[in-house]
C-alpha cells in the first residue's frame, strides 16, 4: 500500500529547548487523515511518520501532512521518530457513513478546569472536535508569539492525549485572531493566519490567501466553519454599510450550501448570531443585520433545509429560536457553547425572545450526536458539563420535527 504525502506547509520553528511531537490530527476521511507533528527543535529539519500496519515510514520536513490511499473504517497507530504512545492512532471513516460523534466548544485555557473537559470528550468517543476560537488566548498578531502560544496549549497532556487520535477542525475568534472584540482591519492579521495555519490541520484555509473558512463532513452531518474575523468591518455593502463575512466568503458558503447532499448543514463560528448579550459589545451577527439577513435570503432562494447554528464566546450557554419561519420555512436553532474554561460573564445572558435554555456553567461543550434509521436521520445535541452530566438536549431530525428535554 502506497502512502502519499501531500506536503502543505514548510515551516521553521525558533525554538529554545527540545519539544515533545505533540501531534494533532486533522481532516480525517474514509481514505485519509491530515496530522499535524511539532518538530522537537529547530537544529532537527524532518521528523519520520511510520504507520506499522500500512508498512511504510515517511520522512517530512513538513509540519502538516496528509496520508492517502488509506483503508476505509482501519484502525491505524502511527509512530515519530521511532516513538509509540497509547493514544497515537486514528480510525478511518466508514464506506458507509451514517453516523458521528462530534464536540464543539469554546474559550479554553491551560488550566485544569480545561483539562476536565478534554478528558471528558475522550470519555465520550467523539469522532471530532470542533474548536470555535479563543483555543487558545493570545491576544497579539506577533508571530512568534502567536506561534508559541499554540506550541503551549497542544502541550497540555490531557488535551495531547486526545487530539492524538481524534480529528481537530478549528476557526477562531478575537483572541486567537488578535484582539479582543477586534475586527479584519487588524494589523498584523496576516501572521495570525500562517501561525494558524502551521498549527491547525483543516481540511482548508479559506480562499486566495484570505480567510480561514472550511468545511468536512461526517455521517448525515456537513459542519461549515465560518471566519467571523479576518473579512469583517473590510468591505462595504452597496448600501454603504460593513459587511462580516466578505463577498469571498458569502460566494463559498452559498456554493457549499448549494452542493451540500447533508441532511443537516451546522453554521459555526465563534460570533453569536443573535445581538442578545452584554452591553456594549459589538462582535456579533447582531450587530450586522443587513448579513444576517443575507443568510436568511441565501437560505431561502436556494430552498436549503435542515441548517443549524453554533457558537460561542460569550462565556454563557444557550439554546435560542430563531424566529425565522415565515422567511425560509422553518426557525433556526442555535446553539452557543462557552466557557471550555472557568471564566462566566453573567451579563452575556439577555433577554432574547426565542430563548430556549440558559446557563452559565464552566466547563462546559456542545455534543452532537448523529445518527441515521432507515430513511430517516436524526441529531441529538446536548449542553455537557465536564461530568459528562446533560444540562440540556435538543432532537431534530430530517422531516423537520423536534423536540426538547
Amino acid at each position: 500500500m502506497v502512502i502519499v504525502i501531500s506536503f502543505i506547509i514548510l515551516v521553521q520553528f525558533l525554538f529554545t529547548e527540545p519539544l515533545s511531537p505533540h501531534p494533532m490530527l486533522g481532516d480525517l476521511t474514509a481514505t485519509s487523515v491530515k496530522l499535524f507533528v511539532q518538530k522537537p527543535s529547530e537544529s532537527i529539519q524532518s521528523v519520520t511518520i511510520s504507520l506499522p500496519r500500512a508498512n511504510q515510514s515517511v520522512v517530512t520536513e513538513q509540519t502538516i501532512i496528509q496520508l492517502t490511499n488509506l483503508e476505509p473504517n482501519t484502525k491505524y497507530e502511527y509512530a515519530i521518530n521511532g516513538e509509540y504512545k497509547e493514544s497515537w492512532w486514528f480510525k478511518t471513516r466508514p464506506d458507509e457513513d451514517v453516523s458521528a460523534r462530534i464536540a464543539f466548544g469554546s474559550c479554553a485555557n491551560e488550566k485544569e478546569g480545561s483539562s476536565k473537559v478534554w478528558n471528558q470528550m475522550n470519555e465520550q468517543k467523539i469522532n471530532a472536535l470542533v474548536l470555535l476560537g479563543d483555543t487558545p488566548y493570545i491576544d497579539t498578531t506577533d508571530l512568534g508569539v502567536q506561534r508559541k502560544r499554540y506550541q503551549e496549549f497542544a502541550a497540555v497532556p490531557a488535551f495531547a492525549n486526545l487530539v492524538a487520535h481524534t480529528p481537530v477542525y478549528s476557526t477562531w475568534d478575537d483572541h486567537d485572531f488578535g484582539r479582543n472584540d477586534t475586527d479584519g482591519n487588524l494589523k498584523g492579521k496576516e501572521n495570525s493566519r500562517q501561525a494558524f495555519s502551521e498549527h491547525r490541520p483543516n481540511p482548508t484555509v479559506g480562499e486566495n490567501g484570505q480567510g480561514i473558512y472550511t468545511s468536512f463532513k461526517q455521517g448525515p452531518v456537513e459542519v461549515l466553519l465560518l471566519d467571523a474575523r479576518w473579512f469583517a468591518r473590510t468591505e462595504i455593502s452597496e448600501n454603504n454599510i460593513p459587511t462580516l463575512l466578505g463577498q469571498q466568503q458569502w460566494d463559498w458558503l452559498e456554493r457549499e450550501l448549494k452542493a451540500s447532499t447533508a441532511p443537516f448543514k451546522i453554521l459555526a463560528c465563534g460570533m453569536i448570531f443573535n445581538g442578545a448579550t452584554r452591553p456594549g459589545k459589538t462582535d456579533h451577527w447582531g450587530d450586522y443585520p443587513i448579513e444576517y439577513y443575507r443568510l436568511l435570503s441565501i437560505i431561502k432562494r436556494n430552498s436549503i433545509s435542515g441548517v443549524v447554528l453554533v457558537s460561542g464566546d460569550i462565556h454563557w450557554s444557550r439554546v435560542i429560536q430563531h424566529n425565522t419561519k415565515a422567511k425560509i420555512g422553518y426557525d433556526l436553532i442555535e446553539f452557543i457553547t462557552s466557557p471550555i474554561h472557568e471564566k462566566l460573564i453573567s451579563a452575556a445572558n439577555a433577554p432574547h425572545e426565542g430563548d430556549l435554555f440558559s446557563v452559565g456553567e464552566i466547563n462546559s461543550f456542545l455534543l452532537l450526536d448523529a445518527t441515521t434509521n432507515n430513511d430517516r436521520q436524526s441529531i441529538k445535541m446536548t449542553i455537557t458539563n465536564a461530568s459528562g452530566e446533560s444540562l440540556y438536549v435538543y432532537k431534530l431530525d430530517s422531516i423537520e420535527k423536534s423536540s426538547n428535554e
